[in-house]
């Protein structure tokens, strides 16, 4: 008779902690790779119940709280996974990433960089660098990590989408649409990668292409916002309106878009008549938009309504002589019946090209327009240019809009015209530091609001312009303008012209190819030339 409790090679041992442990790891993993977060959670639980000691249970449950949205508590797990093995990576990667959404960076590179240690052949923390090099704005430092997660993981969908992203971020347009397209021949329903694909093509003014993309990826998932909101933009670009003025209404729903939802309990008016009620309209998104949908407030009041119209107080002197009641941004809000959000006021009036209100429709305030003419006063002197090369740099696409004050210094030289820089923020600047002071005078520090700015445009003869707020003024004051525009121009620039129906008094100077200010520099040079009087010796020549 055997001894008891002797065990041969053909005998399994007696069940025991390890074992049973073991058993609800492998049980837990199954749900967890097959969707059912709760039952894996629950059998982790068990498993730090009867293991306390063990690492891998701990890195599991963290793992079902973050994908069940718990972030605090799977913090907490994954730190004790971390405490009980620091060289596990899963552990180390998922803390990363959770420290990535709270903004941590050098908390998450440290917990990425030791998943790496641990595991240097595991594609995913690369991958996870990459993504955090774009989050803190160096796209250039994502490139390195995501090459490598592609040469570990060739056959990695999430790998070559994360440096299609990256790409993209540079303005490497072409080489971002081969990584989305790489992506898509290995995960066809990888939604991230089909939305990110339209966005390529778009950006290379592949505009029907970019469409296809973006409905490719709504058929995985309709309700992805992000993409509705894509696609709205290509929709305007391609001139279908109707379809773009609805799209743009998914703007509230995409997570990160620079204006929230208000959250009003009264409804939002959509252009029925209105008599007897009081109408709320808000500004939203930039100063640009704003400006520019200030043009629907005629229309508006046609419905009979009262309006209120609350704007930054940047905007507040522009107020006087529109049909409404301004209110301070941040100020306590009258009693309204109806709202309606300025960039909803198209939709509301079915706007089409041929329809969009005219302008001019916006005049300085009285005041700043008397101090203006004093100070630029009519004096017989050369024609005054008025110069604007950066927007605001917080803006999502601002390296591809923004020129920079270095590529117009040339033309500083022209004979015969006075320039005067108009240039609000950090970029004015670029004055000094390029020496230029001599030549080009600095209004920015008299420009303290948009009603002096205002008053500043009317004494000039031209305004040069990236794409920013001072143009959409300079548009609704009717006023003259050369626009620069990138390769792939905001929404409102319909692609192939030089007009626009927005600004009558504008003309557009485009981009041949992406990130080239060649074409659009050479023409405002020629614009320039025709603007100088013709030298005393060649006129009499």
């Amino acid at each position: 008779m055997a001894a008891s409790g002797a065990a041969g090679v053909d005998n399994p041992a007696p069940p025991g902690p390890a074992r049973d442990t073991a058993g609800l790891l492998a049980a837990a993993d199954r749900c967890a790779a097959a969707g059912d977060r709760h039952r894996a959670l629950a059998l982790f639980g068990r498993a730090t119940a009867l293991a306390p000691g063990c690492a891998q249970a701990w890195a599991g449950a963290g793992l079902a709280l973050q994908a069940l949205g718990r972030p605090g508590e799977a913090t907490a797990a994954l730190c004790r996974a971390r405490v009980l093995d620091p060289g596990l990576a899963t552990a180390r990667n998922a803390l990363g990433t959770l420290f990535l959404g709270r903004g941590l960076a050098a908390e998450a590179k440290g917990e990425f960089t030791a998943a790496i240690r641990a595991a240097p052949g595991w594609w995913m923390p690369w991958v996870n660098l990459g993504l955090l090099a774009q989050r803190t704005g160096d796209a250039a430092a994502a490139l390195a990590p995501l090459h490598e997660a592609t040469r570990l993981a060739p056959g990695c969908a999430e790998a070559w989408h994360g440096l299609g992203t990256a790409l993209q971020l540079l303005g490497r347009d072409g080489e971002a649409e081969a990584a989305h397209r790489r992506a898509l021949a290995l995960d066809p329903r990888h939604l991230l990668a089909r939305a990110n694909l339209g966005r390529a093509l778009r950006a290379q003014n592949r505009l029907e292409e970019a469409a296809a993309a973006y409905h490719a990826a709504l058929a995985l998932r309709p309700d992805h916002a992000e993409t509705r909101w894509n696609l709205a933009v290509t929709d305007f670009l391609r001139g279908d309106w109707a379809a773009a003025w609805e799209g743009a209404e998914w703007r509230w729903r995409v997570p990160g878009f620079p204006t929230r939802p208000r959250g009003f309990a009264q409804p939002l008016w959509q252009g029925e008549p209105a008599p007897g009620r009081t109408l709320l309209l808000h500004a939203e998104q930039g100063f640009g938009d704003t400006l520019m949908m200030l043009r629907y407030l005629p229309q508006a009041a046609a419905s009979g309504a009262r309006l209120l119209l609350e704007l930054p107080a940047a905007l507040l002197p522009l107020a006087a002589g529109l049909p409404a009641e301004p209110v301070a941004e941040g100020s306590p809000l009258p009693a309204f019946d109806l709202h309606c959000p300025l960039l909803s006021l198209p939709r509301a009036f079915a706007t089409t090209p041929a329809t969009i209100p005219a302008a001019p429709y916006l005049r300085p305030p009285a005041a700043a327009a008397a101090r203006w003419a004093g100070r630029l006063p009519e004096d017989g002197g050369p024609p005054r240019v008025g110069l604007v090369w950066a927007g605001r740099p917080s803006h999502a696409n601002d390296a591809r809009r923004s020129i920079g004050l270095a590529a117009l210094a040339p033309l500083l030289a022209m004979p015969g015209l006075r320039f005067l820089a108009l240039q609000a923020g950090p970029r004015a600047a670029e004055i000094a530091r390029l020496g230029l002071g001599p030549q080009l005078e600095d209004l920015s520090p008299e420009l303290t609001d948009f009603g002096e700015t205002a008053a500043a445009l009317t004494r000039l003869d031209l305004l040069v312009t990236v794409d920013t707020a001072v143009l959409h003024l300079a548009g609704a004051l009717g006023l003259r303008f050369l626009a620069l525009l990138p390769f792939a121009p905001d929404w409102r620039w319909l692609p192939g012209r030089d007009d626009t129906p927005w600004y009558p008094s504008g003309r557009l100077l485009r981009q041949a190819a992406p990130g080239d200010w060649s074409a659009p520099v050479a023409a405002l040079a020629a614009a320039l030339a025709g603007l100088a009087p013709i030298p005393a010796s060649l006129a009499a020549g």
